[in-house]
């Protein structure tokens, strides 16, 4: 990883990019054991396949895909094979969120198998020695005590959910998300009502920022971009070199990182197979 000049570019390279989807995989397997203890009625569970893993967090969760996928030499078929049997037997189209730099072998299997492109998603990294410090908060952001953290939930899901009646798979996802031990969940107040959220991981030196999530009604107040300098801070505090989240291609997230020096350093392509195998 190099910085340069005031771009603050970093190099993404295929080393970089297996540092980062093994911390994805990570925080899945993670997930998963959470899930497990926190909702056992989810069935939630966790394989590794095809140098990656597959997640199951229950039925309609938005986290129910694959990830990690062809980061390592000698793939197989028969591991896509294996995924698609995974989700099958749940009932579900099996899913992937796979990175640029994979083994291109990976997107010929996966092209062959009737899987179809359905979207992208960025993957962005700031080096935080390089990292502005961004503006002041303009909101209350703060940790989340024990007590807060069913709070985070309710707040987390209802930004999800975007105005829309409340998805029970979210809200579980929601609450699944907040008895993570190991997650710094962040809140963002106005007026003295929970406006926004975020969370953040710290492992291997890098912090990932997850999860953000802002009530409709609070959004362009600037609520996003103080959860995320707060979220930047914590992670220098706990001695990361690097930082790390995803956004939609184009979004509001996007441009909100990319102020605070983010930049792309490679994209998910994502990834449903919904038609049967042609012989």
């Amino acid at each position: 990883m190099t910085a340069r000049g005031d771009d603050r570019m970093i190099h993404a390279d295929r080393a970089l990019a297996r540092r980062l989807e093994n911390l994805i995989c990570a925080e899945f397997r993670r997930l998963a054991e959470v899930g497990r203890a926190a909702s056992p009625g989810t069935g939630a569970e966790c394989i590794e396949v095809a140098g990656g893993v597959a997640l199951w967090l229950g039925q309609g969760s938005p986290l129910n895909a694959a990830v990690g996928l062809g980061m390592r030499d000698h793939l197989k078929e028969m591991e896509i094979e294996r995924l698609e049997t995974f989700y099958s037997n749940r009932g579900a189209l099996p899913m992937a969120s796979v990175c640029q730099l994979a083994d291109p072998a990976l997107f010929e299997m996966l092209a062959r198998r009737g899987w179809a492109l359905t979207g992208f998603e960025h993957v962005l990294a700031v080096e935080l020695d390089d990292a502005p410090p961004g503006p002041e908060s303009v909101v209350d952001v703060g940790v989340c005590t024990p007590e807060e953290r069913e709070i985070w939930s309710r707040v987390a899901t209802s930004g999800l959910a975007d105005g829309q009646e409340l998805d029970p798979a979210h809200e579980e996802l929601g609450r699944i998300m907040a008895a993570r031990p190991e997650a710094v969940l962040v809140l963002a107040w106005v007026d003295g009502e929970p406006a926004g959220a975020g969370s953040l991981i710290v492992d291997g030196g890098v912090g990932w920022l997850s999860a953000d999530s802002t009530s409709p009604q609070y959004r362009r107040r600037g609520v996003q971009q103080s959860l995320q300098r707060l979220r930047l801070e914590l992670a220098r505090y706990a001695g990361c070199d690097l930082a790390v989240t995803e956004a939609a291609p184009g979004s509001d997230s996007q441009r909100n990182m990319e102020r605070l020096g983010f930049r792309i350093v490679y994209t998910h392509a994502e990834f449903t197979k919904a038609r049967p195998v042609r012989s």
